[in-house]
Order: structure tokens, then C-alpha cells, then sequence
């Protein structure tokens, strides 16, 4: 068997003491008294023995390996993922006149002519209306004085 193996059946045997340990310890059995100095003289047992300490520097060895390569990796993948990102940019920033000018793309100089050019007409329309506003309130005086110069006539 290899170590991993060894090492999920050792956790497996453990797990399985604690859960009889605990269920043991909640029925207030007096055989858990029993039970539970026998338990601490085992786990004293296994502890001791060298197999056991060997397994668990070769699992710390083996987690340290893990860590470190995992560690590369994801140094390796930023370190992509940077340059790939630089590449873009560099790449917009090269290219972003004739991408604006092809997909005919607004940039902020073509939306402040808009704005001026609405202010323009905003300003423009607010002279018109004050201007028509004068000439209709002027007619409405005229036809009011015609309709009363008629209405003199018919007297």
C-alpha cells in the first residue's frame, strides 16, 4: 500500500474511535470510563511508534511539495496573465484611432461638439419662441380690435 493509503485508513480508524468515543460519552455509559483509558493508552501507542512518525513527515513533506508548486503555478499563470494584459493594451493603445474611426465610435471631443450644438439650438429656439410669442400676442391684439370695430359696425 502506498502512504496516502495507509495514511486515509489511519484517519478512517480514528474517525470511527472519536464518533464511538463521543456517542459513548453522551450515553453516560460506565463502560466509557473503560473504554476511554484504553483509547488514550492506544493513541500513546501509535504515536510512539516509528512508522507512524515516518508517515506523517512524509504526508508534511508531501503538503510542503504541494504548497510550492501550487505557489509556481500561480506565479507562473499572473505572470502570464500580466503580459497578456500588457499585450492588450499596448495593442488598444496602438490601434484605438483607427478602431474609433472604422466602427465610428463617439469619443468624448465628438460628444462635447454635440452638447454646444444642442446648447446652440436650445438658445436659438428659446429667441424663436420669445420672438413668435410677441407676434402672436401682437396679431391676437389686431384680430381683437377688428372683432370689436365689427361688432361697433353691426350696432
Amino acid at each position: 500500500m502506498d502512504p496516502a493509503t495507509i495514511l486515509a485508513i489511519i484517519i478512517l480508524v480514528v474517525a470511527i474511535l472519536i464518533l464511538l468515543y463521543y456517542y459513548l460519552q453522551s450515553t453516560n455509559n460506565p463502560v466509557y470510563q473503560n473504554i476511554h483509558a484504553q483509547a488514550s493508552g492506544i493513541s500513546n501507542r501509535v504515536a510512539q511508534e516509528e512508522y507512524v512518525a515516518n508517515i506523517s513527515e512524509k504526508v508534511n513533506g508531501f503538503s510542503d511539495k504541494f504548497k510550492d508548486r501550487v505557489q509556481d503555478d500561480d506565479e507562473e499563470h499572473i505572470s502570464k496573465t500580466d503580459a497578456m494584459s500588457k499585450k492588450i493594451s499596448q495593442f488598444i493603445d496602438e490601434q484605438s484611432e483607427q478602431v474609433i474611426e472604422d466602427w465610428n465610435l463617439a469619443t468624448h471631443k465628438d460628444l462635447d461638439q454635440i452638447i454646444e450644438r444642442c446648447d446652440a439650438l436650445n438658445d436659438d429656439f428659446s429667441s424663436y419662441k420669445e420672438s413668435n410669442d410677441a407676434r402672436v400676442s401682437e396679431l391676437e391684439q389686431r384680430v381683437n380690435k377688428i372683432s370689436d370695430e365689427l361688432s361697433e359696425l353691426k350696432k
